[in-house]
């Protein structure tokens, strides 16, 4: 049998025990980017109460892992198992509650796998172990998905909270290789910031390379009982809630993101995602004198050249919900500075 040493060779991308190929970006050796995926498939299986198609593959990872811990000098080390999520995921496989429904008869085993290699990395990394959490919470501001992004206390609407730093510096990206359907944010600022709106406010916009963009964070969406692909869109509020100028675009082809407070079977469960290309069919609007109050109502009809949208439905994925997390804790400590805790609890 090969060693852990071979098998997590400093110079490979580890896919399946027998199954490397050779790799000289990364300077921890490793693939971070596949490491991540196959941590956030195997958590997606476990969060439905399945294995997942995956699992073989990541355990016979994860057992190569733990006989590299044999040696003197472990491959692995904490960048890695940080940047790919490592210790959510033996964490979430020796959580008892998080036990799939129909255990396999190596389910035991793996666990005790898991366990073993959870153990061996706590021994190793000492206090550092216990505080990944912590150094992926001092990142997120400054690294992180937050970057070149802050607090905004003049807004209160839900999503439109934050905004760039005015020191913030724009990388020129290509628009169509940076967003691809999926594509996930914290907030509309940090959307903004990377460029696919011009604003932080839930309105169409033109982002910095081009196209129309509309953002849909709050209002309600339903499919169409006989169109497939095609919703109405409603917002009530008062006549600047209206998106007039959307009158002129009618027929016009645009980019929509949808945020997690927009009442659809399409929301994200957190933060804002970008769900591809959709064309405005209709553009209504009309005010209702009982209720004091505007609607407006839009028809969507999504482009069919693209991926489905049962394709990123899941995002975000588990790597990303935990940031949000961190997010959300962050929010917080935002608030508490700079109102106090009463302010907080008010």
């Amino acid at each position: 049998m090969a060693s852990g040493k071979s098998q997590l060779s400093n110079r490979v991308r580890v896919s399946r025990l027998n199954n490397v190929e050779k790799r000289e970006e990364s300077t921890s050796g490793f693939d971070e980017d596949f490491i991540l995926e196959l941590s956030d498939s195997i958590r997606e299986s476990l969060d439905r109460g399945e294995i997942g198609p995956r699992w073989e593959e990541a355990m016979g990872f994860l057992a190569a892992a733990f006989r590299d811990e044999a040696n003197k000098e472990p491959l692995m080390d904490l960048a890695t198992i940080e940047r790919g999520r490592l210790d959510r995921l033996v964490a979430d496989i020796t959580d008892p509650d998080k036990r799939p429904m129909d255990e396999p008869d190596r389910y035991a085993r793996d666990v005790r796998l898991a366990e073993r290699l959870e153990w061996r990395w706590r021994s190793r990394f000492r206090e550092r172990y216990f505080s990944i959490q912590s150094s992926r919470y001092l990142k997120l501001p400054k690294t992180g998905r937050l970057k070149g992004v802050e607090r905004d206390f003049e807004v209160n609407n839900p999503g439109e909270e934050w905004r760039i730093k005015g020191t913030t510096r724009f990388q020129a990206i290509d628009r169509d290789a940076a967003f691809k359907p999926g594509h996930w944010w914290l907030n509309l600022a940090c959307a903004q910031r990377d460029g696919i709106v011009d604003n932080p406010r839930e309105t169409p916009t033109v982002g910095r390379f081009g196209g129309d963009t509309l953002p849909l964070l709050t209002g309600e969406e339903f499919e169409d009982p006989v169109l497939k692909d095609t919703t109405t869109y409603i917002r009530n509020g008062g006549l600047a809630d209206m998106h007039v100028s959307l009158i002129t675009k009618v027929g016009t082809v645009m980019r929509v993101l949808r945020g997690h407070n927009l009442n659809s079977p399409f929301a994200p469960r957190y933060g804002v995602r970008y769900d591809g290309l959709y064309k405005l069919a209709q553009y209504g609007q009309r005010f209702y004198e009982k209720m004091k109050t505007d609607r407006m109502f839009l028809i969507l009809e999504r482009v069919k050249t693209q991926p489905p949208i049962e394709d990123f439905e899941m995002v975000p994925r588990p790597s990303q919900i935990d940031d949000w997390g961190l997010y959300s804790q962050y929010a917080e400590e935002q608030v508490k500075k700079r109102l106090g805790d009463k302010g907080f609890l008010n």
